[in-house]
C-alpha cells in the first residue's frame, strides 16, 4: 500500500520538475502530501487487513489460527493514530526527499556532461577553425611564389620549391587535427616554411632559431608560430631591399614557455592597429581557446628598439620524447 501511494507521489513530482516548480515549492507539496498520504496509507492498511482476515475466518480450518488478528485488527480503530500518523508521513516525506535529491543529482551530472561536451565541441570547431585559416592563406602564397618562378624560366627552383611545399603540407595534415605538438615538430614546420620562402627570395632572408634543449619536447599549439614567422617575413623584412633576419627564440622561464618571433624591420607603422592582418588575432583567440588567462601574446619593438617582436607566453607542460623527431632545428644562418 506504501508503495501504492508513492506511485500516485511520483505522477504528481514528475509534473512539478517538468513545470520547473521551486525546490521550495517541491517542499511544501512534498510535506503536505505526506501528511495527507499518511492516513490514507494507514485506513486503506486497517481495511485490506480486517477483509483478508474476515474472509480466512470464514474457512474453518483456518479461523483458529487468525482468530487473534482479526480480534486485534476489529478492535484498532480506522483513524489513525497520532504515532502512526507521524510514523508514515516520516517515511513518505523521506521518501519524497530522496526522490527528488536522487533526480536532483541525475539532472546535475546529466547537466554537467552537456555542458562539457558543448565546450568541448564548441573548442574543437574553434581550434578547427582557427587553424583552417592558416592553410589557404600559406598556399596561395606558396603557390604565388611557384608561379613566379616558371615565369622566371627557373625550372630548377620551382621544382624544389615544389617538393619542400608537398613535405610541408605532409606534416601539417599529420599534426594539423592536434591542439598540441612538441615544440621540435612545431620548429620543424618553421623550418620547411623557410626553406620554401628562401626559394624565392634567396639571402634576402636571413634567419636564426634559438631553442633551450630542455624547451624541445614542450607542448606547444600547432601552428602557432607559422602565420607569426609569415607575417615577419612579408611585413619586417621584404619591404627592404637588402632585406633582413628573422629570429626565432624558444626558452623556459620559471613555469612558463616563452616564445618570441622578430625581426629588425621598420617595426610597427604609426597609427596602425592590425599591421600583420589576422595572424596576431588568429594566435591570441588559439592561446585563449587553449589556455585561458594562463597565456598571453604580447607585441613590441625589437631589440635595440628597431623591427616588431612577437612574444607569446604560455604554460610550461613537457611530454616525453618522441623518436621521430630526429630533425631538431637549432640554429640557421
Amino acid at each position: 500500500m506504501g508503495s501504492a501511494v508513492t506511485l500516485v507521489f511520483r505522477q504528481i513530482y514528475r509534473r512539478m520538475r517538468a513545470a520547473h516548480f521551486s525546490y521550495l515549492s517541491i517542499g511544501v507539496v512534498a510535506l503536505i502530501l505526506s501528511t495527507l498520504g499518511a492516513p490514507l496509507w494507514f485506513m486503506v492498511d486497517q481495511a485490506l487487513n480486517l477483509a483478508c482476515l474476515t474472509a480466512l475466518m470464514h474457512i474453518p480450518s483456518l479461523a483458529p489460527i487468525f482468530l487473534d488478528d482479526a480480534s486485534q485488527i476489529a478492535a484498532d480503530p480506522m483513524l489513525v493514530p497520532g504515532g502512526s500518523w507521524i510514523i508514515y508521513t516520516t517515511v513518505l516525506f523521506t521518501w519524497s526527499s530522496l526522490y527528488h535529491g536522487i533526480n536532483a543529482m541525475l539532472d546535475l551530472e546529466i547537466e554537467r556532461a552537456h555542458v562539457v561536451r558543448a565546450m568541448k565541441l564548441a573548442d574543437d570547431a574553434r581550434q578547427k577553425a582557427l587553424q583552417s585559416q592558416l592553410n589557404p592563406h600559406f598556399l596561395f602564397n606558396a603557390l604565388n611564389g611557384i608561379t613566379t618562378l616558371i615565369r622566371d624560366k627557373d625550372v630548377v627552383a620551382a621544382a624544389s620549391m615544389v617538393d619542400a611545399l608537398s613535405d610541408f603540407l605532409r606534416s601539417m595534415l599529420q599534426k594539423v587535427e592536434l591542439p598540441e605538438i612538441a615544440v621540435a615538430e612545431e620548429l620543424n614546420f618553421i623550418d620547411q616554411y623557410l626553406r620554401i620562402q628562401r626559394f624565392r627570395f634567396g639571402d634576402r632572408l636571413r634567419t636564426r632559431v634559438d631553442a633551450d634543449p630542455e624547451c624541445l619536447h614542450a607542448l606547444i599549439p600547432t601552428l602557432i608560430l607559422q602565420p607569426l614567422v609569415e607575417n615577419a617575413v612579408r611585413h619586417g623584412i621584404l619591404p627592404r631591399e637588402e632585406g633582413g633576419t628573422l629570429s626565432v627564440s624558444v626558452r623556459k622561464l620559471g613555469d612558463a614557455l616563452v616564445v618570441s618571433v622578430e625581426d629588425d624591420g621598420p617595426g610597427k607603422k604609426a597609427g596602425a592597429t592590425q599591421p600583420y592582418g589576422v595572424g596576431l588575432g588568429n594566435s591570441s583567440d588559439r592561446l585563449a581557446a587553449l589556455y585561458g588567462d594562463a597565456a598571453s601574446l604580447t607585441i613590441r619593438s625589437g631589440n635595440g628598439g628597431a623591427g616588431f617582436a612577437v612574444v607569446i607566453q604560455m604554460p610550461f607542460r613537457k611530454v616525453q620524447p618522441v623518436r621521430s623527431l630526429s630533425k631538431l632545428v637549432a640554429v640557421t644562418a
